[in-house]
Parts: structure tokens; C-alpha cells; sequence
């Protein structure tokens, strides 16, 4: 004799709910995908921790693949929405600048699954946030040379190498902190490093995009 095994009450209310069912899904995949990669993440791993069928994946999101784009665009979204919203409300200024590197710093900080899930994005040739990314290149780059028409930044270095220069020296911080605070030993407290190094990454680097 076969006994069947209700649904719990989380699994019932998702059931009835497509918006809860996705972003189960969604959470799920970006756990997932972030930690094993996204080839090697098995569909049926991802229904198992969002407590639904693979038929109900296939059914919100298409393919496996379809999946990581929604999840690549879900995530890069959250840094995209706070860059973008800074970005259309200053002036080209130096106090632009320094804010926009802030929130770069801060959106890799608030998540440690970021700095991975960024790693996995620059292994791929096809990229669905590429046309927000691009966006934001542009309006940077706009309020840079902003700031360099009102001299309050060097007019001798191109906008984009200021914008690539800050993302590499604040994303290579996290790929590299765990080993340091390994070697550091146990009594660093890894939340004081990362104060002092986004103190010592804006002098360094604003000091050297002012004018001479």
C-alpha cells in the first residue's frame, strides 16, 4: 500500500502562488548556481532546495539556462538599481566619483556570494546584463568627463580607465580577502580590514585622478 505525503504548508502556498513559486526558484538557483557553477548544477538539485518538481522550473523559466540568465539579471540588478539611481541624481564631481565607488564596494560587501557570481558572469561570452552594464558605463562616463570639463578631475586619463581601475581594485579586495585574513590569523576581524582598505582604495585613488 502506497501512503501519500501531503504537501507542507510552504509547498502548498507556492503551489498557489506563481510569484512565491519563482522567487523560490530563483533563490534556490542563485544559491546553487553561485556555489557549484552554473554547468555543474544539476535541474534537480535546484527543485530539491526550492521544494518544487523540475516540471514547475521548466514551466517559469524555460531551460537551465534560460534559469541562470534570470538569476544573472536578478542579481546584477540590485547593484544596477543603486548605481544607476546615484549616478542620475549627482554632478560630475569628484564626490560623484568617490560615491559610485562606495556602492560598488558595498554591493560586493553586502553578499559574499557576489564576488562569485561576478567571477562566473566574466567567464561568459553572452551576458543578458550586459545591456544594464553598458548603461551604467555610459552615464559614468558621462559624468566623468563632466568633472573633467569643470577640472575637478584630470582630463588626461580616458573616463572608462577610471571606471574599469575602481571595479578591478575593489573585486580583486574580495577575491583575495580570504586568503588574507588566513595568513592575518584569527584575531583580524575581517569587517575592520574591509573599512580600512575602502579608506586607503578612495585616497589612493582620488588623489590620483585630481588634476596636478
Amino acid at each position: 500500500m502506497t501512503t501519500t505525503i501531503p504537501d507542507s504548508p510552504p509547498a502548498r502556498r507556492r503551489r498557489r502562488d506563481p510569484e512565491a513559486t519563482r522567487t523560490a526558484i530563483l533563490d534556490a538557483a542563485e544559491e546553487l548556481f553561485v556555489d557549484l557553477g552554473p554547468a555543474d548544477t544539476p535541474t534537480s538539485k535546484i527543485a530539491r532546495r526550492a521544494g518544487v518538481t523540475k516540471s514547475l522550473i521548466h514551466h517559469h523559466f524555460g531551460s537551465k539556462e534560460d534559469l541562470w540568465g534570470e538569476v544573472k539579471r536578478r542579481h546584477f540588478g540590485r547593484y544596477y538599481e543603486a548605481q544607476k539611481q546615484m549616478l542620475a541624481d549627482a554632478r560630475g564631481s569628484v564626490g560623484m566619483l568617490r560615491n559610485s565607488i562606495v556602492t560598488f564596494f558595498r554591493f560586493l560587501q553586502s553578499d559574499p556570494r557576489s564576488v562569485r557570481f561576478m567571477s562566473w558572469r566574466l567567464l561568459e561570452q553572452e551576458d543578458p546584463c550586459l545591456d544594464l552594464e553598458e548603461e551604467l558605463f555610459e552615464l559614468g562616463m558621462r559624468r566623468i568627463e563632466e568633472a573633467q570639463e569643470s577640472r575637478e578631475l584630470r582630463s588626461d586619463v580616458e573616463p572608462i580607465s577610471m571606471i574599469k581601475s575602481f571595479l578591478a581594485m575593489a573585486l580583486h579586495w574580495f577575491q583575495s580577502k580570504p586568503l588574507l585574513c588566513q595568513i592575518l590569523g584569527p584575531e583580524v576581524d575581517p569587517d575592520a580590514l574591509d573599512e580600512q582598505y575602502l579608506e586607503d582604495l578612495l585616497r589612493i585613488f582620488l588623489e590620483g585622478v585630481r588634476p596636478r
